[in-house]
């Protein structure tokens, strides 16, 4: 009897002891902005505090809108080094211009990977994120991570709630920036950025879970940046999950 009664608690014990395969992360509407941009260009400071606009009404309504800065590398012939300025912020704008089928120009807004904006045009821009809203959370997944850093890099630790066509991006921003321009077509104005990009990295089938490293650009401190991991599908560019952290 005795046996018996411990065979029985032992099973009970192992019925009830708690799963410890981690919960999917939850799926919802997600809108990614990405600008872009150049301090050599007179036309982009209004984009730029558009953009600043933009992104902190939608975290102060608690909104998962999320904004990118690309400084773009082909103003810089015109009389200013834009400091933040990539070659490989160029050519991801005209990798989107071929998609879109659209001319290159400062400033460009990409939302969601799918929509060409004229940068500062916050109507229709605020359009677009309303759009994006109304669709089902079904048609997007979830994405959930955390980061660990040093002095010489950061890593982000992801998960997605699914697995698909998909490839990852991760963009480590600097939340802020503030340049005194001396030449060009913004001399002598000091210019004020959002969120941006200082380090980007894309994953191609990044399956549900696993790591990318960033290094950590010199001078920045942990609490000047922030890293945004945000999912595109690989035959439309369509956005379809994004996580700040």
């Amino acid at each position: 009897m005795n046996c018996i009664l411990l065979l029985l608690t032992a099973v009970g014990m192992v019925v009830t002891l708690p799963s410890h395969d981690p919960a999917k992360p939850a799926t919802q509407p997600v809108v990614v902005l990405e600008l872009f941009t150049s301090q050599g260009c007179s036309s982009c400071p209004p984009a730029d505090q558009a953009l600043h606009d933009i992104t902190k009404k939608a975290a102060l309504a608690g909104q998962a809108v999320y904004s990118l800065s690309f400084h773009v590398d082909y103003w810089n012939r015109l009389g200013w080094q834009d400091p933040f300025s990539s070659r490989q912020f160029t050519d991801r704008q005209r990798q989107y211009d071929r998609a879109l089928k659209t001319q290159t120009y400062t400033p460009q807004l990409v939302v969601n990977g799918r929509q060409n904006v004229v940068g500062g045009q916050k109507t229709t821009i605020e359009h677009a994120i309303q759009a994006i809203q109304k669709q089902p959370a079904s048609a997007f997944i979830g994405v959930d991570g955390r980061l660990s850093r040093n002095a010489r890099q950061v890593t982000v630790t992801y998960t997605l709630s699914a697995a698909g066509p998909y490839r990852l991006n991760v963009a480590l921003v600097q939340k802020e920036t503030r340049t005194a321009v001396k030449n060009g077509e913004n001399g002598g104005r000091t210019l004020v950025s959002t969120n941006v990009v200082r380090q980007f990295k894309t994953t191609e089938q990044p399956g549900t879970s696993g790591s990318v490293a960033l290094p950590m650009p010199d001078g920045l401190q942990p609490d000047q940046t922030a890293v945004l991991v945000y999912v595109q599908r690989n035959d439309t560019g369509q956005v379809v999950g994004a996580k700040l952290l």
